[in-house]
């Protein structure tokens, strides 16, 4: 049999056990089909309840000393890049995609820059977040160019007045976490909450050197500073509600030199953000609300490598612009028309001062037929970034079969417009191409879902082209220079299961998310054509047991990433890595509330394990964490 046909055996498997859940319910967020409420991912976002998701609640990890991209990494179809660990840069890849083709956005609002590279992900604590929606899939018609693999939308805790907490984090390798949140205002009539945060480490540590084994090597020149400040904040006005946004955030990283010769890099990197974001929303007539909107965000590097001259890169990366949008709830479903005019600046020393200016136009729909046991959401946009300009469209359904199962399925294309950096970009052997032209993607997910009593579980496929792809490759005199010249295929299957815990069973619950991702260079030389796309493994797993019982919670985690390739023609192997972790939380107080959690990273001390770039990553580290104060529940009037 064809390993297709397998495959297809598998998923029909599954299915039958989805089927025999019919006793679960999700924790997450309800769409009402007909006399059976079916609670689907992401209900509240931007794609709706048909288009593939995950929201991870932040809640269940209150007080654990997890960064950003841990919490992340725990959604199917998802990978976090992290460039050697412990406040090093990390960047998400979502159904194959590269960095610079996820779309990441801070309570609604993008953060990636003309520059490229991704959105570092550790540029957002932990502390402030109260969920993260994860969408799959190329998303361009609901949030804009660049979401060829999908989108994350990093949500912050809102303005609830009353709400307070605290926390204080020390461990090993002298690493350690300080932040705080406070929330104030008058019920229904306004508040403000505001929330700072501040950590570090040395990152020194030892590691076995692959290349010599039984040689232990240190960690040198690795440690980070990080702080930040966030500000949530509304009022009523009238009828209507302004809310306000600001965040900023900055730090340093020293920048160690790679595993086989440790002694040939001192270089550092400072980064800094502010942004704000003001909007108002006033209902026009009945069924109809009217929203505008004023942002900026303004991204600053400071960066020193050895091998890239004796001065410091520096960096500014500015945009502005203003949206407005009109949302008609009307009989059969919600329609909801969007605009936005700005544009994006770039300084530095080797780009010099690039400019262009940013529009787009959006029409979505979400229509409830057949008694609200069908609901379609298409959805059509058109982005100019520039002299790039482009079409994205999406078609999502969701279909109750019966009982607690439910269909869910959707097809999109976007397009991302290349970067400053790749069109301008003059350094070193890098070499800029004006004549770059966007990367394009197709995609289409179909996906089963079972809820009832006990929590969630889902089985789907995926597909997705990517055409067009910007790739570096050789040019004259030794210098490499980006092409679109590669088009990939990539498609697989994605499982999730979430209960909820169960007071027979000592409170258990359980959380697992599975991503089987074959990837297929479909352009190139002989020795590319049809192998595996580099740093993409066919397998991730991520695994969480919990237990909790009166004042006391435990967990159990591991993560297992199989082997990938390090280059295009699959010949250097990165090998498979698995990462356990531990934890425990004592409730000592109820009101206010004081928890202690103490969490182990790295259980059995793995001193091999390396990033896809051969950064060597921490062995066993045990954190420490006090926390006091309220939880991060939702209230009526919380800034959405």
């Amino acid at each position: 049999m064809s390993r297709s046909g397998s495959r297809l055996r598998r998923l029909g498997a599954l299915v039958v056990v989805l089927c025999a859940l019919g006793r679960i319910r999700a924790a997450e967020p309800s769409v009402e089909l007909d006399e059976f409420v079916v609670p689907v991912p992401r209900a509240e976002t931007a794609a709706g309840p048909t288009a593939a998701s995950t929201v991870i609640e932040a809640a269940p990890y209150a007080g654990e000393a997890k960064s950003t991209a841990e919490i992340l990494a725990t959604a199917p179809g998802v990978a976090v890049q992290q460039y050697g660990g412990l406040g090093k840069m990390a960047t998400v890849s979502i159904r194959g995609s590269s960095a610079d083709q996820v779309q990441v956005l801070l309570d609604g609002m993008p953060l990636s820059t003309g520059a490229g590279g991704g959105v570092d992900l550790t540029s957002i604590p932990s502390a402030w977040i109260s969920r993260i929606e994860v969408v799959r899939g190329a998303e361009g018609a609901h949030y804009g160019a660049g979401a060829l693999g999908g989108a994350v939308n990093v949500v912050t805790r809102p303005a609830a007045a009353g709400s307070w907490s605290a926390l204080a984090t020390a461990g090993t390798f002298r690493t350690g976490t300080l932040a705080a949140d406070a929330a104030f205002g008058e019920a229904d009539r306004w508040a403000v909450m505001a929330a700072v945060s501040a950590e570090g480490s040395t990152g020194r540590f030892s590691f076995l050197d692959r290349t010599a084994p039984g040689g232990e090597q240190e960690r040198d020149r690795n440690g980070y500073r990080q702080v930040g400040g966030l500000v949530n904040a509304w009022t009523m006005l009238g009828s209507g509600r302004l809310d306000l946004l600001l965040e900023a955030s900055g730090g340093h990283r020293d920048l160690p030199g790679p595993t086989y010769n440790l002694a040939s890099s001192s270089g550092w990197q400072n980064d800094a953000r502010t942004a704000g974001r003001l909007r108002y929303s006033h209902p026009v007539a009945e069924g109809l609300v009217l929203s505008a909107e004023l942002f900026t965000r303004l991204d600053r590097l400071n960066l020193q490598v050895q091998g890239l001259g004796d001065n410091a890169l520096l960096q500014r990366d500015l945009e502005s612009g203003g949206s407005c949008s009109l949302v008609w709830l009307h009989g059969a479903g919600t329609l909801t028309a969007r605009g936005s005019v700005g544009g994006e600046r770039i300084s530095s020393q080797v780009i010099g001062v690039r400019s262009r200016a940013i529009l787009w136009a959006s029409l979505s729909e979400e229509l409830d037929l057949a008694g609200g046991a069908l609901r379609i959401s298409p959805a059509l946009r058109v982005d100019r970034l520039g002299p790039f300009g482009g079409l994205s469209g999406k078609l999502g359904a969701a279909q109750r079969l019966w009982g607690p199962l439910s269909l869910r399925a959707s097809v999109g294309r976007t397009f991302r417009a290349p970067s400053f950096a790749e069109l301008f970009l003059q350094q070193g052997v890098l070499e800029p191409n004006p004549d770059l032209q966007p990367e394009t993607a197709w995609s289409g997910d179909a996906a089963l879902v079972v809820a009832g009593a006990m929590g969630q579980a889902s089985a789907g496929t995926f597909v997705s082209l990517y055409r067009d792809l910007i790739v570096y490759q050789s040019a004259a005199f030794r210098r490499v220079k980006p092409q679109n010249t590669d088009k990939a295929l990539v498609r697989g299957i994605e499982l999730e299961v979430a209960t909820t815990p169960q007071p027979r069973l000592l409170g258990a619950s359980l959380t697992l998310a599975y991503t089987y991702m074959a990837t297929e260079a479909l352009r190139g030389s002989e020795d590319v054509l049809g192998k595996d796309l580099p740093r993409k493994p066919r397998h991730r797993l991520y695994g969480r047991l919990g237990f909790e019982r009166g004042p006391v919670q435990a967990h159990l985690e591991a993560q297992w990433v199989a082997s990938q390739w390090q280059e295009e023609a699959n010949i250097q192997p990165i090998p498979q890595a698995a990462l356990f972790g531990a934890g425990a939380r004592f409730r000592l107080w109820r009101d206010p509330e004081v928890a202690l959690n103490v969490e182990l990273k790295n259980l059995i001390d793995d001193r091999k394990l390396q990033d896809g770039f051969a950064n060597p990553l921490p062995g066993r580290m045990v954190l420490v964490t006090l926390r006091i104060g309220g939880t991060n529940e939702d209230h009526p009037n919380d800034s959405p």
